[in-house]
This record gives structure tokens, sequence and C-alpha cells, in this order.
């Protein structure tokens, strides 16, 4: 298994649309321009172990998860528990 960077760059955009992050409001949050965000997103520039690391505590998922996509139990169950909150939040605002 090696480091794809496109494939990293999807899991991240996945991830913040998940939780309801714009571009804008993310890379404000990671300290990093959104033109930036929007590279790495699309694969065309790889971020550093410390920026990743900051995703990761940002999203509470393992960096295997970010790096290589590997995933662990505990981190299949937040991500679906993080997508269940996001329905159960877009029918409490529809009421």
């Amino acid at each position: 298994m090696r480091f794809d960077p496109v494939e990293c760059g999807m899991r991240i955009r996945s991830l913040r649309e998940n939780r309801g992050f714009t571009r804008i409001q993310f890379a404000e949050q990671i300290s990093i321009s959104p033109d930036h965000l929007k590279a790495i997103e699309r694969g065309k520039r790889a971020s550093s172990i410390d920026l990743l690391a900051e995703i990761s505590i940002t999203f509470d998922i393992s960096l295997d998860y970010l790096i290589l996509g590997k995933i662990q139990e505990k981190d299949s169950i937040k991500e679906e528990l993080h997508k269940v909150i996001d329905v159960l939040e877009r029918f409490k605002r529809e009421l």
C-alpha cells in the first residue's frame, strides 16, 4: 500500500463535506489558504505530515486512514455516526 495524494485528497474532501465545512471555513481552521486546500483535495499538492496530523486531530480520525485509507473499526464507526448526526441535524432544521 502506497501513499496516493489524489486518494488522500478525496478522503479529506469527503471528511470536510460530511462535517459541513466549506473549503474556506476548513482552510481557516487549519491555517492554510483555500487555494492550498483545493490543491490538496484534488491531489495536485501533497500535505506535510504536520498538516495531516492537524487534519486528523480536527476530524478525530487516524493518520492511517488519511494517508493510506486504512479504516480501523473505531474510525469507521465514528464516520458513520457523524453521517447520522448530519442527517438528523438536517431533519431538525426542516421541522
